[in-house]
């Protein structure tokens, strides 16, 4: 009997997947490529050789399908667009071999360890080889805490149930452990799909899944006294959370650092380690690492970020949309390649991080966590460093996830200011952004009440200190406001402010070690006071570059008020739709 729409339940879905596998063994057809050994060799076929004997492969959609993603947490949320995508998935699930690969997110030890299943289609086999070489194994005679059905392929798909513009193309059961994902090669879809799951399972663990990089290092304070640093580093997709989560040093970054800056960094700052460049979970005596490679954003790195360059530059590295050069290398200098019109902006590459020079063999971290950065890039009203010194404004800065749009993120709203809460809201399901926000406060409150306070920072990255803007008539709720809007410019490699000025790398690098060692001086905000502290004095960085860097240098007191006031309209009205139920005092730690 042919399988119906009306039959298609969450629950039935599985049954029906099972019922379809069963089948097809009795009458002796090949059903499930049960974690085949030869994947690698199958997608060379299609693959890109690298003239360094690294290999490549080209995606059909360049980012992930945030806006073509519906979560479904039960039976009554499911509509009849959900119902024949799903009868889709099964139709075409009958017609081929499934490729079954198994793998883990957390290390064996760690108190978030879950055991993923990846069902993909078998003319993609480069997807479940990549994915499995950044998970840790698992043993696929276990049960799966979270499976993934994924076909590449267009299955004639419905609109979303809430937007008859958009294709749906991926459906989230997170009460139900399993995700489907249709009409994207993009391995992001897979990785990020685990992840979501993941995050969900930290906090039914006892912590929190976290959009953040972690890296650790020791550093000398002013006094003499060593410091081992745990450090979580929060960010959107190409807002620099992989460029400070997986910042490598060497001699030749070393003796840059005494040019530039005058900082012989060996005597301060050293034992530099990666643990994880994208989702943690974030507990009161640990950060568990989710993978145990990264899969990084590449166009634009060059030698001077020498962990992502020298993993990037492997033979071992296994490359997504990226290009090469005149020797067949893999080159990330975004020339060659474009997508929708224009130059490539999200090359990818799987990376393995023994090769980063910056590994020590463990993702996970060697103490509690001790210092978090937020990375919220904007134009108007940042500095470019601040420290939050206080934990119900610290935790409002993460509900707001305030950054900036990139094309990794979507095709929309690129260089614009966007809320995402969490920086990790396409990620966050089955617990609301609240429960998540209140236990990430609970872990503040707790590592202080210990004596062993997380010093809490603001970075801005990819975002510009003094932009220019104009103001217009923003309608929200049904009632107007007036709102800035930063003044762009379109250039060949996208649209960028008009004016001010923006912290490069190694200066924000500067200020997170000083920072992390206690060298640097502050002063409370001239708004917020004591709550948010604004450095006065960094070693390295010249007075000079520190006025530049500070938004009252374009701004009068009247204007900075005013265009505060409007990002914490702004910012609330996101909080309404984004983390329902936070609690008030985080909701309005911002108000002055």
């Amino acid at each position: 009997m042919p399988i119906t729409a009306d039959q298609i339940t969450i629950s039935n879905f599985l049954h029906l997947f099972r019922k379809i596998i069963a089948e097809k063994q009795a009458a002796g057809i090949q059903a499930i490529q049960n974690n085949p050994t030869d994947l690698f060799e199958r997608a060379q076929t299609y693959g890109v050789h690298f003239a360094n004997d690294s290999w490549g492969w080209g995606s059909n959609i360049w980012h992930r399908s945030a806006a073509n993603t519906s979560v479904v947490n039960s039976e009554e949320e499911l509509t009849d667009n959900h119902r024949q995508l799903m009868l889709r998935v099964l139709e075409h699930i009958i017609t081929r071999p499934m490729i079954q690969a198994d793998a883990s997110l957390g290390t064996p030890q760690s108190p978030a360890r879950m055991h993923c299943r990846l069902y993909c289609d078998p003319q993609y086999p480069d997807i479940p080889y990549r994915w499995q070489q950044i998970c840790f194994p698992a043993d696929p005679a276990e049960e799966a805490d979270a499976t993934l059905f994924f076909i590449p392929q267009y299955l004639g798909n419905p609109p979303m149930p809430n937007d008859p513009s958009r294709l749906l193309q991926v459906i989230r059961f997170p009460n139900h452990n399993y995700t489907i994902c249709t009409a994207s090669s993009y391995q992001g879809e897979v990785k990020k799909a685990f992840l979501a799951h993941w995050i969900r399972y930290c906090y039914l663990q006892g912590g929190t899944g976290e959009h953040a990089a972690c890296r650790e290092f020791t550093v000398r304070t002013p006094t003499g006294a060593e410091k081992r640093i745990v450090m979580g580093c929060w960010g959107l997709t190409g807002s620099g959370k992989s460029s400070h989560g997986m910042y490598v040093f060497n001699e030749e970054v070393y003796e840059l650092y005494r040019r530039e800056f005058g900082i012989d960094l060996p005597k301060i700052f050293y034992d530099n380690y990666i643990k994880n460049d994208d989702v943690i979970g974030w507990f009161e005596h640990m950060v568990a690492g989710s993978e145990r490679g990264s899969w990084t954003k590449t166009e634009g790195v060059d030698e001077r970020q020498v962990g992502i360059y020298e993993a990037a530059m492997s033979p071992n590295a296994l490359h997504e949309n990226t290009e090469w050069d005149e020797n067949g290398n893999p080159s990330f200098k975004a020339a060659l390649f474009q997508y929708r019109g224009m130059p490539n902006r999200n090359a990818r590459s799987v990376l393995r991080l023994e090769e980063t020079g910056a590994f020590d063999g463990s993702v996970d971290s060697t103490g509690p966590p001790n210092m978090a950065v937020f990375i919220s890039p904007g134009y108007l009203t940042d500095y470019a460093w601040l420290k939050l010194n206080d934990i119900n404004f610290a935790t409002k800065v993460l509900a707001d996830g305030r950054t900036v749009g990139h094309p990794a993120q979507s095709q929309e709203g690129v260089g614009e200011t966007k809320y995402s809460s969490r920086y990790c809201l396409p990620f966050t399901m089955g617990v609301t952004n609240a429960q998540h926000l209140h236990r990430f406060r609970e872990i503040l409150h707790k590592r202080e009440a210990a004596g062993e306070p997380i010093q809490v920072y603001q970075i801005n990255t990819t975002g510009k200190v003094g932009a220019a803007y104009e103001w217009d008539t923003v309608q929200l709720n049904g009632e107007d406001y007036e709102m800035p809007r930063v003044r762009f410019e379109q250039t060949p490699d996208g649209p960028k402010a008009i004016g001010g000025t923006g912290p490069s790398i190694e200066e924000t690098e500067v200020f997170l070690i000083q920072a992390a060692r206690g060298a640097v001086e502050w002063e409370p905000h001239p708004i917020w006071g004591e709550k948010v502290l604004v450095p006065i004095a960094v070693p390295g960085i010249s007075a000079q570059r520190l006025r530049e860097l500070n938004p009252f240098t374009y701004r009068s007191l009247a204007e900075m008020e005013r265009l505060l006031r409007a990002q914490i309209i702004l910012g609330k009205y996101y909080n309404d739709l984004q983390c329902p139920g936070i609690d008030p005092d985080i909701y309005t730690a911002m108000d002055f």
